[in-house]
């Protein structure tokens, strides 16, 4: 989910159709759903049960391709960009140049 939250604010709402799914087991992939799909993205983190993981997704639905976060994890990733995002927008009250009253 940290995964779509940071898709979210990273690019905005989806263009086309989207789903996200919170799948922590490849049993539980619903495969005869998502066979005919051409793109299917998977997002897990960036260790060895991640690769195992993904590895396994590949094998059942062939198209999917794996996204992997900068960070460790995605939740670390969601946490840095939504950081970044606060100290480029941010402007402390003494750098004001400028105040505007409507009234």
């Amino acid at each position: 989910m940290s995964f779509a939250m940071l898709e979210f604010q990273v690019n905005g709402a989806p263009k086309t159709r989207t789903l996200f799914l919170a799948v922590d087991n490849p049993n539980s992939l619903p495969v005869e759903r998502l066979q005919n799909i051409p793109h299917v993205n998977v997002a897990f983190e960036r260790d060895k049960t991640g690769s195992a993981v993904a590895r396994a997704f590949i094998e059942l639905l062939p198209q999917v391709k794996r996204l992997k976060p900068k960070a460790q994890v995605w939740n670390q990733q969601l946490l840095d960009y939504g950081q970044q995002f606060q100290q480029q927008h941010h402007q402390p009250d003494d750098d004001l140049t400028q105040i505007k009253l409507f009234l």
